[in-house]
């Protein structure tokens, strides 16, 4: 279950089968940058949804539809925050704290989606020092990095042209091509 319009970034609930029974299931909440290059919607940028000290919610619970809807509506109004670039930028910020090469790569692109070269310079330059090019992942994501980069220090347009492609790109690979995000940058 997603939000629309996308403005550059998938939004949305996301409800997985428990491994432990066939009455549990766990909620996720998520946002994917669709300036990355990607395949597979994927979880990096979310958490689960808990219900007081418990992840894990179930179909025999009395309340479930009440429940459930009270902690989604939680954070509806965070997935909402997300819609410009700045609010990703902000929900971002958290993740980037970790030495994960992928949060430090959305940060940067989407500073560099916003026109915030300096911040987008300064944090490909902290990607770079995280990423281990004998990884083939990670070498892949340096290599988008580095060409990032060099587009914004010669023409930070032509990076965005970049970004734009690669978002275009990512909606298709998900099977979203029917949807078009909002292409204002505010």
């Amino acid at each position: 279950m997603f939000i629309q319009p996308l403005n550059h970034t998938l939004r949305g609930f996301q409800f997985e089968p428990s491994a432990f029974s066939k009455k549990d299931f766990y909620v996720n909440v998520f946002f994917l940058p669709l300036c990355i290059p990607t395949r597979h919607v994927h979880f990096t940028f979310g958490h689960r949804l808990a219900r007081g000290h418990s992840e894990r919610w179930s179909v025999d619970q009395p309340d479930l539809e009440v429940a459930l809807r009270t902690e989604m509506q939680k954070d509806l109004s965070f997935l909402t925050n997300l819609s410009t670039p700045k609010g990703v930028m902000k929900a971002l910020e958290p993740f980037a704290k970790r030495d994960n090469p992928h949060s430090h790569e959305a940060l940067a692109y989407v500073f560099a989606q916003a026109d915030e070269v300096k911040a987008a310079l300064d944090a490909i330059a902290a990607l770079l020092k995280l990423t281990d090019t004998t990884v083939p992942w990670q070498q892949e994501v340096a290599f988008r990095a580095q060409s990032i980069r060099a587009k914004l220090l010669a023409d930070p347009e032509d990076a965005r042209r970049q970004l734009t492609l690669w978002e275009t790109e990512t909606i298709n690979n998900l099977g979203l091509g029917g949807l078009r995000p909002n292409r204002r940058v505010s």
